[in-house]
Order: structure tokens, then C-alpha cells, then sequence
């Protein structure tokens, strides 16, 4: 079910890369381009970069952190944190894909959080 879910996404025009990600930075699924980056090394970048945006989030006193986005010349990257310890990274190809993508996600996530618990 969560491979399907990750298949769904990835089939998204302009994601380049999906993986779902445990906090602790291991990939638990992924899917990627053939120009995509190693899914690895992201996942681990990917769960410190949501530690640091969850630590601002409490010194800044703004509640929880519902997606982290950075953005780059390449595109942008969307990292959203799940319930149970999870993590979804998302590569996209460019700024206009992003509303594309997150119709996609609003879609997907609930029916990602349910086959997570």
C-alpha cells in the first residue's frame, strides 16, 4: 500500500523524487528520476533540516510544523512531516509544478497517514 502511495505521487508531473522517511533519517520507501539524487543521503539531510525547522518552530513559539519547503534554482523540495515518526520528502522539477504537487499531496497524505498506523 505504501509503495503504491509513493508510486502515485512520483507519477505526478514535475516530482522528481518521493521517499518516505523515518526521522531517524532512514529511508523506509522511495521512488525516483533517473537524474534524481541518491535518495540515501537525502533521506538523512532531509530528517536534520525537519529538526531544525521543528526547533525554530518552538523557539519561535508557532506550534507544529506542517511542511518545509526550500527552495532552489532546480526546484524545490517539500518535506512534510506524518504521524508515527515519518516523514515525506518530496523533489520537485520547479516552482510550477509546486501547486500541482501539493493538490497531489492533500490527496495523498491522509490515505499515506492511515496505511502508517
Amino acid at each position: 500500500m505504501i509503495q503504491e502511495l509513493i508510486g502515485e505521487l512520483q507519477a505526478t508531473k514535475g516530482v522528481v523524487a518521493s521517499a518516505l522517511v523515518a526521522e531517524d533519517g532512514f529511508v523506509v520507501e522511495s521512488l525516483r528520476a533517473e537524474q534524481a539524487p541518491d535518495i540515501d543521503f537525502l533521506g538523512s539531510a532531509a530528517s536534520t533540516a525537519l529538526a531544525s525547522a521543528r526547533a525554530l518552530a518552538q523557539e519561535l513559539e508557532r506550534g507544529e510544523v506542517e511542511e518545509v519547503m526550500v527552495e532552489y534554482p532546480e526546484g524545490p523540495v517539500l518535506l512534510v512531516p506524518l504521524e508515527g515518526g515519518y516523514l515525506l520528502v518530496v523533489l520537485i522539477d520547479s516552482m510550477q509544478s509546486l501547486g500541482r504537487v501539493r493538490f497531489q499531496l492533500k490527496k495523498s497524505i491522509p490515505r499515506l497517514q492511515e496505511a502508517l498506523s
